[in-house]
């Protein structure tokens, strides 16, 4: 009887030595599959389009008489004609030099007002309207940031008022972020 039971206990301890090396050959399998993976997806970022996607026209604001002269408008409100959700891109509470005018992804035009509420214009409701005329071109970028639109300047119309021209120096407006349109102001030479 003590052969069995000395037999018994070796049998235990061989399958206890025997389960404690295949549960730490288990845990070395399981830290490395980890590691692994933590190398895989470390490389499978969400961030991959780090670049603009979109094609958002940036137009800075000059001096008629002096084209290279940028100009700060003061209580200029600004606002789209016909949008879905039309929304007031400038309240007109500061002075501005430069304003982002995106434009419509549904329509080949694209219609802003340019209110001056100046106290001297506001009693006068000056306001001129400038008209975007242009085509729409999707162009992919990558397959993690999609499409990009770039818009082909057709045409630019503006009313007159206070506002000399508009100007799109590249022809285009890409995703690039820099200054592609020029709106040239009627300002007082004081």
């Amino acid at each position: 009887m003590t052969d069995n039971t000395s037999n018994n206990n070796i049998s235990r301890k061989g399958n206890l030595r025997f389960l404690r090396f295949a549960a730490a050959g288990n845990l070395r399998s399981l830290l490395g599959a980890v590691l692994f993976l933590i190398i895989l997806t470390w490389g499978c970022s969400s961030d991959e389009c780090l670049q603009n996607r979109n094609a958002l026209p940036l137009a800075g604001f000059y001096n008629s008489f002096e084209p290279t002269q940028t100009v700060a408008i003061d209580s200029l409100e600004v606002y789209g004609v016909g949008a879905p959700g039309d929304s007031i891109l400038s309240p007109g509470t500061q002075a501005l030099s430069k304003l982002y005018l995106p434009f419509r992804l549904d329509s080949d035009t694209t219609r802003y007002v340019f209110r001056y509420l100046h106290k001297e214009l506001a009693q006068q409701n000056i306001r001129d309207t400038v008209t975007f005329i242009y085509s729409r071109d999707p162009r992919f970028v990558s397959s993690a940031c999609g499409v990009s639109y770039v818009f082909g300047i057709k045409e630019i119309r503006s009313t007159g008022l206070l506002i000399d021209s508009v100007t799109c120096p590249m022809g285009e407006i890409t995703n690039k972020d820099s200054e592609n349109l020029s709106i040239y102001f009627r300002v007082s030479q004081q």
